[in-house]
């Protein structure tokens, strides 16, 4: 990889000056309400750095501090890139925040993170009047990204990675998934999630093309015209159902962020798309393993990173670590005595000592004595190629302590019939204090929460709710 000196982008306005940087798929991406007339749909890194480096320009106009911590809420994915680079170009720091935050939520964000400068679409108006500044050289060891993440109590931690953990995460899955300067990721996350960043450092990092799309409605053909992309795998089943097995698209995709259902791989395979199920977590940086076309592991720890498994529980270390949660103003260790980060999650290596990851150690409960595991029950009900999406969750049970409650998109429309095929196929699968003891329509859409994952709180919320 290139050893950068300042911002990547720098470095590819001289060397790739005329390459195509990003293409603004939507003819509507930048003109919400005349926010950036002008702007080209296909920008090279020449225009790009440009772009950057005005942007830098405005920052300096709205704060005098040398190393601000710069957050960002906002929907316009090109404004958010644009500060997202722009934040870190000029030695601060970035925390991108979620747009479907409340305004109390912001508030308190802003004020626990001792944010210098808050910024959103509107403020950026007035780039194409700045001139460019001129970039300094940068410490790529110094704290750059502050990403948000739910702890146990449910109060957002920020997590601070430096640049240079970024751009290691990132070389491991460019090697694995073949991702280099002639190649287009679509940037289908966002970007106050860990993987939306983690698209962008990939970019970075090769020179290569990345996609934008505002654009709900047209984001499967925008998706069909790039090489690689990261989607959970409901995106990827919702991908496949606009075409038919004769049309061969030939991509690279991530999967990650819920459980990937058993056909989902082979008809992929069936289009000619390699898929990559991976592992990963917030301080990390993104992909810790991943594994090619398989179903049952994540593989192998991508390069750089370190995995071993303590009481059944995955700690990791390594390339993509990050430097700590920033607390009061400070960066505060996340590694145990060990110098290891100990994840919670729950897993077992294969016989060919592949990662295989068992769930969510703090989604376990008990019930009647004996411990449940959701994933493991989730799993069955992939099996029976009845649902798309399940997410099992406890109900308080005056007898047995908790009972597991299953929540379904089945494949067809939600009634008795299909539920009671399911519950057959779940009673020769799953002894009887794992069977859920009633199922409930899931609706993904309604229950996504403030991130991309469907919230297991909300969802027991949800079903306690039901039940009272």
């Amino acid at each position: 990889m290139v050893a950068f000196r300042t911002f990547p982008s720098a470095h590819w306005a001289t060397h790739s000056a005329q390459s195509i940087a990003i293409v603004l798929d939507d003819e509507h991406h930048c003109t919400n309400g005349q926010l950036l007339p002008n702007i080209p749909s296909h920008i090279n890194w020449q225009q790009w750095h440009r772009f950057v480096q005005q942007a830098v320009s405005l920052l300096q106009d709205l704060t005098a501090i040398s190393k601000p911590l710069i957050a960002y809420q906002g929907v316009n994915r090109f404004c958010g890139l644009l500060c997202y680079s722009a934040a870190l170009a000029m030695g601060g720091r970035v925390l991108m925040l979620n747009p479907k935050l409340s305004q109390q939520q912001q508030k308190q964000i802003l004020q626990d993170n001792r944010v210098d400068l808050f910024l959103s679409d509107g403020d950026f108006f007035a780039l194409l009047s700045k001139t460019c500044a001129e970039l300094v050289d940068l410490d790529f060891s110094q704290p750059a990204t502050l990403t948000l993440t739910s702890g146990s109590s449910g109060k957002p931690k920020a997590v601070v990675h430096s640049i240079q953990s970024h751009l290691d995460n990132a070389e491991g899955v460019c090697e694995l998934m073949q991702f280099g300067s002639n190649s287009s990721w679509l940037l289908s996350l966002p970007l106050f999630h860990v993987s939306g960043q983690g698209i962008v450092w990939r970019w970075l990092s090769m020179g290569a093309t990345l996609y934008l799309n505002d654009n709900k409605q047209t984001q499967w053909q925008t998706l069909a015209k790039v090489s690689h992309a990261s989607l959970v795998p409901t995106q990827l089943q919702r991908y496949l159902a606009q075409y038919s097995v004769s049309q061969q698209i030939e991509q690279h995709i991530l999967l990650g962020g819920a459980f990937i259902p058993p056909d989902l791989i082979q008809k992929a395979i069936q289009f000619g798309i390699t898929t990559y199920a991976g592992y990963g977590m917030t301080e990390m940086a993104s992909t810790i393993c991943a594994v090619k076309n398989e179903l049952d592991n994540v593989g192998y720890p991508l390069k750089g990173r370190e995995v071993q498994i303590e009481h059944d529980e995955i700690w990791v270390k390594g390339a993509g670590l990050a430097l700590g949660y920033w607390l009061d103003g400070a960066v505060q260790p996340l590694t145990n005595a060990q110098g290891w980060l100990a994840t919670k999650d729950r897993g077992e290596w294969t016989l060919d000592s592949k990662l295989k990851v068992m769930g969510r150690l703090d989604n376990m409960f008990i019930s009647g004595g004996e411990n449940i595991q959701p994933e493991e029950i989730e799993t069955v009900l992939y099996q029976s190629n009845l649902v798309n999406t399940a997410f099992v969750v406890p109900i308080v049970d005056k007898e047995f302590g908790e009972r597991p409650v299953a929540l379904i998109e089945l494949k067809e429309q939600f009634h008795l019939q299909a539920v009671n095929l399911l519950q057959i196929f779940v009673k020769q699968h799953l002894e009887s204090f794992k069977q859920p003891i009633a199922y409930l329509p899931l609706e993904p859409d309604k229950m996504q929460g403030s991130g991309i994952k469907i919230s297991r709180k909300q969802l027991q919320q949800y079903v306690a709710d039901t039940f009272k």
